[in-house]
């Protein structure tokens, strides 16, 4: 019983050890100050995020501290345990702004007065690197400043510059300058004014960012800033492997955007939307998912998002692609079919046109519109000698009403029994397949039901002509007796 008291205190003393480390690394960012925007949504992906206006008396539990360009000043004695809190290895970060922010600069350089660092009270230009205005300074990236590396373009927009001895530091170009409120030069061209840097101080480190605007929803998807901003806080946390990590899956991202986004822009206006429109309406939305994750820094999951994009994308290309093959040897089957089986001068019209829509075809790149083609090709092909059937058909059926109808005579008994014969004949070709010969046949035995219809015509023709004579000459020899009559009664 002793052993096992023993037992749940040691636990409770391990416990009671650990706790405080796990809450370290839950809760391991301290935000004072203003926000950072939806930016913060990718950090809290691998850090938690703790948000005051009052620096904590107790600041063990934080592995990185960021003062945002802080609107309230800092306390004397904040100084003092932030700087324990760097000396005993955290890492504080220091967001600052240009000149339109002075007071809050005075407060955190201030911080600093005990090191040989500080903010410059001032405003970087760049007449040459620059995205619309020349306080808008388009800067490239250090991979020696880890925080930068990966980074190509990084949009700096009314920050300001330090200056001091750095133990690492990114510099802007050759032909930016920087000026204070007054438009005195702080900084001339040549002299690549530092923009970002940190200081070794005890187990941790400062680090110094001299614009808030890089972090804001506006510009933090502008260029490479959002890969700045989440390289930072993992060269703050000492997480440089993630570094790594994402600037090889941001190119990864690159390399296949570059090579299937206008790949599949040119496909969809090729007919792919139209032969697959919810393949299409999946596959864009992984797009746009991947684009959201890879403006705000996510590079990883953007790549998977691409990544799932092109494999279905490629999936459905190939299931076109099995259908055309597939639709093109039916065809290409049905002409060489027709070409044994002889191609009759009745039908070479019909052959030929099925033959070009094959041709075309396979000259096509619209996906909707080669299908169509195929399909047409298919038709035409597929049926190709069934003109003859349709005629045999058609002249078997025009034979036999003719026939009906010359039953209905009288007198010509030999012209209805070679029609019928004719027909029987017609028939039987039909079912042995001699389409052709089976239409001659038809039409004989047209020929005979259509003389004997012709005779009973004239016949009746006749007929009436001698009956109408007859009553003519009836009535005239009517009128003559009764003319006859009264003149003897007169």
């Amino acid at each position: 019983m002793k052993q096992m008291l023993r037992s749940f205190i040691f636990g409770i003393i391990v416990f009671s050890l650990l706790t405080p480390l796990v809450l370290a690394e839950n809760n391991n960012i301290l935000f004072y100050g203003k926000d950072l925007g939806k930016i913060e949504n990718s950090i809290k992906v691998d850090y938690s995020i703790i948000k005051t206006q009052i620096i904590p008396q107790n600041l063990s539990q934080f592995r990185v501290i960021a003062l945002i360009t802080p609107e309230k000043g800092l306390f004397p004695d904040d100084n003092v345990r932030l700087l324990d809190f760097v000396n005993s290895g955290g890492t504080l970060i220091i967001i600052a702004e240009d000149f339109t922010e002075g007071s809050s600069t005075s407060q955190l350089n201030r911080l600093l007065s005990s090191f040989s660092v500080e903010f410059n009270v001032d405003r970087l230009y760049d007449d040459n690197n620059f995205f619309t205005y020349s306080n808008n300074v388009i800067i490239a990236g250090d991979d020696n400043f880890l925080p930068s590396k990966g980074v190509s373009r990084m949009l700096y927009v009314n920050g300001c510059t330090l200056k001091g001895d750095f133990d690492g530091f990114l510099k802007s170009s050759s032909t930016a300058y920087s000026k204070n409120y007054d438009g005195f030069e702080t900084y001339t061209k040549g002299e690549k004014p530092p923009v970002s840097a940190f200081i070794n101080y005890g187990k941790g480190k400062i680090i110094l960012v001299g614009d808030r605007s890089i972090f804001e929803d506006t510009y933090v998807v502008q260029g490479d800033n959002a890969l700045f901003v989440m390289n930072l806080f993992d060269f703050a946390t000492g997480k440089n492997d993630l570094i790594s990590e994402r600037v090889e899956y941001k190119e990864k991202y690159d390399d296949a955007a570059g090579s299937f986004l206008s790949y599949f822009d040119s496909k969809k206006k090729d007919g792919f939307s139209e032969l697959k429109p919810n393949e299409t309406i999946q596959i864009t939305s992984l797009i746009e998912n991947g684009y959201n994750n890879y403006i705000f820094g996510l590079y990883k999951d953007a790549y998977t998002d691409l990544s799932q994009a092109i494999n279905n994308f490629e999936s459905q290309m190939e299931s076109l692609d099995t259908e055309f093959n597939e639709k093109l040897q039916q065809a290409k089957t049905l002409e060489i079919e027709a070409r044994n089986a002889g191609v009759s001068i009745a039908d070479e019209a019909v052959f030929n046109e099925g033959v070009y829509y094959l041709s075309q075809a396979e000259k096509e790149t619209n996906l909707k519109t080669r299908i169509e083609l195929l399909d047409s090709s298919i038709q035409i092909l597929g049926t190709f000698g069934q003109g003859d059937r349709q005629r045999a058909n058609i002249e078997i059926d025009t034979a036999e009403n003719k026939l009906n109808e010359s039953k209905k005579t009288i007198f010509y008994e030999s012209d209805v029994q070679k029609a019928e014969e004719y027909l029987n004949e017609a028939k039987q070709l039909f079912n042995q397949g001699n389409y052709t010969d089976a239409i001659t046949s038809a039409v004989e035995s047209q020929k005979y039901s259509t003389r004997a219809i012709d005779k009973y015509n004239i016949f009746k023709i006749v007929l009436g002509l001698g009956l109408l004579l007859g009553a003519l000459l009836l009535m005239i020899l009517t009128k003559r007796i009764f003319s006859w009559k009264k003149q003897k009664e007169n």
